[in-house]
């Protein structure tokens, strides 16, 4: 069993109309917030990879982060950043040591609880 996964948080979706500037705040807040959820052991952003060749530093896309987390605390990471996007659709992939991926999309907040038990069980598995 694999003691921690990586778990990508994805509201883009949900975000399309939401002006630029106000993407990236939620994306720096978020952030910030989920550095000190319980579980957490590392937070990431995500390089946008249709970066032109030569381009200097590195463009960050809005709506996405990563996060190095304990399965045992995987379930209330994911209620910690649902609540802080609330009504939002997320989408979660979750990623093992070995490679193995379980990903789930535009998840409602009506639908977290019956997914969030799906998707914790697939992570003690990959």
């Amino acid at each position: 069993m694999v003691d921690k996964v990586w778990l990508t948080i994805d509201w883009r979706a949900g975000d399309a109309e939401v002006p630029e500037s106000v993407q990236e705040r939620l994306t720096a807040g978020l952030f910030r917030e989920m550095v000190g959820l319980e579980g957490v052991e590392r937070v990431e952003r995500v390089a946008d990879g249709a970066m032109p060749d030569g381009a200097m530093g590195a463009a960050w896309l809005w709506g996405i982060l990563q996060a190095e987390v304990t399965v045992a605390n995987a379930g209330k990471v994911v209620k910690g950043i649902q609540a802080r996007l609330p009504g939002k659709p997320i989408s979660f992939t979750v990623k093992g040591a070995k490679g193995g991926e379980v990903k789930v999309e535009n998840i409602r907040p009506e639908e977290v609880d019956a997914t969030l038990a799906k998707l914790v069980a697939a992570a003690k598995e990959l």
